[in-house]
């Protein structure tokens, strides 16, 4: 059903979730009683509430949407010349940016392209339930975002954030008869495509959650684009992401295979994902890898793209790759450059998965979301799982060792400490020695210069394994790890 959304329960189940965070004294939604930090009300998440509460259609929905709407636009920034200029405070009791401001620390610049093109979506789908002045006012405000997204220049690059730029400054050219602004949208979008039909694969490779707005803003396109050959080249990308997606994701382990340049979590049952929301959308919810909403889970405000991902509706997928979402096709390693200096590998097998990238003197910069290595185990009727965590330049390759095995080496030019997380129930820490680790599920033969200095383990169940990295001035040091899995453990 190209362009079409059809019912997953999604939008519903999100909706009933995101009625109890609703705040009536201040119209916004509010994190839940359960949230692991300071409660606050969230600005870009009323703003997908309110495309639901109008999609719905009750009684109620439309006057609440409409209070929510209003809340959202009495947040934007209108500061002409700043580097904020058009974006929204990400809460009510954030303070407004003043000179000196840093972007992601004082202010986030991206909320102008999320709450832009969550407008822009409302108002496509839902112009008509709203009052004329509010409709002004949001006209308003995308006129603001559009203006400080073309001051910004968005790197092509950066992927999710550029498709979003791309098609928020087209589709406010053309609902304003601006043919430079749309234009300028248009070139940034082709940009962005150029990039990644000649590498087949965006530069923010493999992201459980930018996938996921990769996914929305070429949704948007598909739906909603004026250009034909972009929109064509668009549906295009679409169905290689989703074939990528395919390709890494394993149902039997309900995880999408590494290795991440950008995640908020190893494991997606356990937090909200973007790309947790999509499949959802694709295969229904008992067989989606997203957390139990019920209770806390981590990452919780992305939830709220729930009624939007189901307006969306996903593409007419292939037979093949609708298939790899909900059954294992079978063993295979996965081979992926990505930027001319970086090459992702992964293997993916019955009971184990593995995911390395090669960085080739590349430092990604950022920080706890990007993971080199990646290991995924079965684990009674879960999964076990393991990253690499360094400040080191670190390559690492990985490939197929057998039936659930796997062989992977790690290079470091400059010597310093790096880490291990790993998560697996029933973990004991003496069980981890220098040349062998036995982890519940998953033995490990270790061997290189690398030192194990010491082991320890968090309060919310986690370990550390910490290493000693000498430096590589006689080009011997590395570690090599080989791995295979022990059977189903309970």
């Amino acid at each position: 059903m190209t362009g079409q959304a059809r019912e997953s329960g999604l939008a519903a189940a999100s909706m009933a979730v995101l009625d109890q965070w609703w705040d009536p004294g201040i119209g916004l939604v509010v994190d839940p009683d359960w949230s692991p930090t300071q409660r606050r009300a969230r600005v870009r998440e009323t703003c997908w509430y309110a495309l639901g509460l109008l999609a719905r259609g009750g009684s109620t929905d439309t006057p609440r949407a409409v209070r929510a709407i209003e809340a959202v636009l009495d947040h934007q920034i209108d500061q002409p010349g700043t580097p904020w200029h058009g974006t929204w405070l990400r809460w009510p009791e954030e303070p407004t940016p003043v000179d000196g401001a840093r972007a992601f620390r004082d202010y986030d610049p991206n909320w102008r392209e999320f709450i832009g093109c969550a407008l822009l979506h409302l108002l496509v789908e839902r112009e008509g339930h709203l009052p004329a002045e509010l409709v002004a006012r949001i006209d308003h405000a995308l006129d603001l975002a559009v203006a400080g997204t073309l001051a910004r220049g968005v790197d092509p690059l950066y992927s999710n954030i550029a498709l979003m730029a791309g098609f928020l400054m087209h589709a406010v050219g053309r609902r304003r008869g601006d043919r430079d602004c749309d234009v300028s949208g248009l070139h940034l979008m082709g940009r962005v495509l150029e990039a990644f039909e000649v590498r087949g694969a965006f530069e923010e490779y493999n992201s459980p959650t930018y996938y996921g707005i990769d996914l929305y803003a070429l949704a948007l396109w598909r739906r909603y684009g004026g250009e034909p050959g972009t929109v064509q080249r668009a549906g295009a990308v679409e169905l290689a992401l989703w074939r990528d997606v395919a390709d890494h994701y394993h149902p039997g382990l309900c995880n999408l295979a590494g290795p991440y340049d950008r995640s908020y979590g190893m494991d997606l049952n356990s937090y909200a994902s973007g790309i947790g929301l999509w499949l959802w959308q694709a295969v229904g919810r008992d067989a989606a890898p997203f957390p139990d909403i019920r209770g806390p889970f981590e990452h919780f405000w992305d939830l709220a793209l729930g009624p939007s991902v189901e307006a969306l509706g996903i593409p007419d997928l292939p037979a093949p790759v609708r298939a790899a979402l909900t059954s294992f096709p079978g063993p295979r390693t996965l081979e992926q450059p990505i930027d001319g200096r970086r090459v992702a590998t992964t293997v993916l097998d019955v009971n184990v998965m593995v995911g390395a990238e090669h960085l080739g003197g590349d430092r990604r910069g950022l920080g706890d979301q990007f993971h080199p290595l990646t290991a995924h185990w079965r684990l009674g009727t879960g999964v076990g799982w393991l990253r690499l965590v360094s400040e080191l330049t670190i390559d690492v390759a990985a490939a197929s060792a057998g039936s659930d095995a796997a062989e992977v080496r790690l290079r470091w030019p400059a010597g310093g400490s790096f880490a291990f997380q790993v998560r697996a129930d029933g973990l004991d820490g003496g069980s981890v020695t220098p040349e062998r680790w036995r982890l519940p599920g998953l033995e490990v033969a270790v061997t290189g210069t690398a030192a194990l200095e010491r082991v320890e383990s968090d309060p919310d169940g986690t370990w550390w394994l910490h290493y000693r990295a000498p430096s590589d001035a006689d080009g011997g040091a590395g570690l090599t790890l080989r791995w295979s899995h022990r059977g189903e453990v309970p």
